[in-house]
């Protein structure tokens, strides 16, 4: 054999190699947000003095940087052993190509399962299997300012006329209804499937991810999006909207330019630098009258899990640390740290969380009937595609209601 071949044998030999015994190679995608890094910073700190057997080589990235390195390891076969990923359609495309260990088997040892939210599991599962464990869950709610509110004589509605009738008195008062910066859009995506999941139902699209047969968005989505062209067609939203960044709209809120926004929890610390006198409180999207859905069911998405490769060598290590990462007393400190909810049962505690954030997760969350995960999230990326493109089109009057349900509808069948 040449010389230039031995090098070349030698350095395919280097990449294939698989980490030692008693050596996981662990990959997250926490770079550049302080409190992500702190939190794993202390985290695996926690690790190694628990577990000094087992050594680490931690490999961290920033959120888009980090999917395009975890696709390009995944594609050339030479995953980490243990890793961060998003839950839906990122995580279904490593399952569909056979690249994750399936975790039902240790889940069922010593309440392993048990320990997590059955919804926030259900949403890093596929076909019946678990391949992720998910870590923590944003849910989506109306935020308003208490001081704004009584300082105005505005109550709080529980019904989706009252909504509206609130929105209009709103604008009559000279404010802006609903802050809404859609430029980046997602955030409309909200409006959208809070409306689908009140007249339809919640898993709805899920059941598109599951290839169930009989999956469909159904007249619903039409209902849906001529509703959400409504709130724009009455200029609630700020004038705009379509080309305003989410930071720019939640600006108008905190100023008290607009009344409410519909967001998910990270409004709590978006909110942090408010004036003084903001008061942040918040209610959950109203019933629509006559819907089919559970009125009580609540948007609420896993943001972030861990799985295993299915290449691992060592996979009990690495059940080791995710079932550390996972624990009750490494969670609570993700809520303190964060001031975000986890997947882990009574791990946000009140003290950890703070007073708003624990009255979601105590109150609103605990009492759904379901909690269904983010569509964008759960989508394949071209129906993601489509169904921010269809959404943005309704918005600004260039595509019908009908016209851009079928759309999506069409896309999640193509996808299925």
């Amino acid at each position: 054999m040449s010389l230039k071949r031995l090098l070349i044998a030698a350095a395919a030999a280097l990449t294939a190699i698989p980490a030692s015994a008693g050596e996981l190679s662990f990959w997250h995608a926490y770079a550049g947000q302080q409190d992500k890094v702190e939190f794993i910073d202390f985290a695996l700190g926690e690790f190694a003095k628990a577990h000094p057997d087992v050594k680490l080589d931690v490999v961290a990235a920033e959120q888009s940087a980090y999917k395009t390195k975890l696709n390009t390891a995944m594609a050339s076969g030479n995953p980490p052993d243990v890793f961060y990923t998003l839950p839906g359609g990122f995580l279904n495309a490593f399952v569909n190509g056979g690249q994750m260990y399936a975790l039902d088997e240790e889940l069922a040892k010593d309440g392993w399962r048990e320990s997590f939210l059955e919804s926030a599991i259900a949403q890093t599962s596929k076909d019946g299997k678990t391949y992720a464990v998910p870590v923590d869950v944003d849910s989506v709610v109306f935020w308003y300012d208490k001081a704004l509110f009584t300082e105005n004589g505005w109550t709080v509605p529980k019904t989706y006329d009252e909504l509206l009738a609130l929105a209009e008195k709103v604008k009559g008062d000279g404010f802006v209804p609903f802050a809404l910066g859609n430029k980046d859009s997602w955030p409309a995506t909200f409006w959208f499937q809070y409306l689908e999941m009140r007249l339809k139902g919640s898993g709805v699209v899920s059941s598109f991810a599951n290839k169930d047969p009989d999956a469909t968005l159904g007249a619903e989505a039409t209902k849906a999006m001529e509703l959400v062209a409504e709130i724009a067609g009455k200029e609630y939203f700020p004038i705009g909207f379509n080309g305003m960044s989410d930071q720019e709209a939640n600006m108008l809120f905190l100023n008290g330019q607009a009344a409410m926004m519909l967001n998910g929890t990270w409004q709590i610390g978006a909110s942090a630098d408010a004036p003084e006198g903001f008061d942040l409180g918040y209610f959950a999207f109203p019933a629509v009258e006559g819907g089919a859905g559970d009125q009580s069911d609540v948007l609420a998405g896993v943001a972030a899990s861990f799985g295993i490769s299915q290449k691992a060598e060592d996979k009990g290590d690495a059940v080791t640390l995710l079932k550390f990462l996972t624990s009750r007393e490494v969670m609570t400190k993700y809520v303190e740290l964060r001031k975000t909810m986890v997947t882990v049962k009574d791990a946000t505690t009140e003290t950890a969380a703070g007073p708003v954030l624990y009255d979601i997760s105590s109150n609103l969350m605990k009492g759904a009937g379901h909690l269904d995960p983010f569509y964008d999230t759960a989508m394949p990326p071209a129906a993601t595609n489509i169904y921010y493109s269809s959404l943005q089109g309704v918005l600004d009057g260039s595509l019908s209601p009908a016209d851009a349900a079928k759309r999506l509808e069409d896309a999640l069948r193509a996808a299925k």
